[in-house]
């Protein structure tokens, strides 16, 4: 009786075959993929602006000059964002994950709305409240639109670049298997989360400035949200509802305005 031939093994014993293998991606492959997804987003968040523009035009006030206001109000804001960084970096660091500072410079941003608001009303008495403050938050959500661009620019920028910040970025990412795509799609989500909460803040404090309490609690619980996300690994960040909360407050603070346009 002869032996019957041996079956063909599983597997081949190739190490140059990778078939039906899963291989995480290499740092170049990571520099790669993040290069092209941050050059998308350096398109998008623009594009975000000019639909922003597109959507506000049924509610245009009789002067384009409330949009210039509203730069007015973005610009106070960074420097408020820039003066805050300056006096953590020189004191200690520590504050900068510190509720308490978090929620003073939130305090002041929604202040510095009812200043502007309030200007906006004295200039413009015949229109609009709720034309007005669309305008103004609009105006300062490009602001802000801006500096997402550049900083997406200048990422993609030193990414790109070999370097030491290079090197760390992507080895923390590979390290933590955190992918280029969750990280892009998250940013956007933010960013748009910005535009939303500054055109709807505006117009809730436009309508009542008393309302800025509720836009300074909804602010505060923004950074909340990211002092969260901090404290966590970068690979669960995605997966944790407090990833959205940014965008589910500026979807929160849109709709309470808009209520608040059918109520007054």
């Amino acid at each position: 009786m002869t032996d019957s031939p041996a079956a063909p093994a599983p597997h081949c014993d190739d190490p140059h075959d990778h078939t039906g293998h899963d291989h995480p991606p290499t740092g170049a492959d990571l520099v790669r993929d993040l290069v092209k997804g941050l050059s998308i987003q350096a398109l998008l968040i623009p594009a975000l602006g000019i639909l922003l523009l597109v959507a506000i035009q049924p509610f245009a006030p009789v002067s384009p000059a409330p949009l210039l206001l509203g730069f007015a109000l973005g610009a106070l804001q960074l420097i408020s964002l820039v003066a805050t960084s300056l006096f953590v970096a020189r004191t200690r660091k520590q504050l900068a994950i510190n509720p308490g500072l978090l929620a003073v410079r939130s305090v002041v941003d929604e202040l510095l709305r009812v200043a502007t608001v309030l200007l906006a009303i004295l200039l413009w008495p015949g229109d609009i409240r709720t034309e007005l403050g669309i305008w103004i938050g609009a105006g300062c959500a490009l602001v802000w639109l801006v500096l997402a661009t550049a900083q997406t620019i200048t990422t993609r920028q030193r990414i790109a670049r070999p370097g030491d910040w290079s090197k760390a970025a992507i080895s923390t990412l590979l390290a933590q298997r955190v992918g280029a795509r969750s990280t892009v799609v998250m940013r956007l989500l933010d960013v748009l989360g910005t535009v939303l909460f500054q055109v709807g803040a505006t117009v809730l404090v436009i309508l009542s400035p008393v309302l800025v309490i509720g836009t300074a609690v909804l602010s505060i619980g923004t950074g909340l949200s990211t002092l969260v996300l901090q404290r966590r690994a970068p690979a669960e960040r995605s997966r944790t509802p407090w990833a959205y909360a940014p965008l589910a407050l500026g979807v929160l603070t849109v709709a309470l305005a808009a209520l608040g346009m059918g109520a007054f």
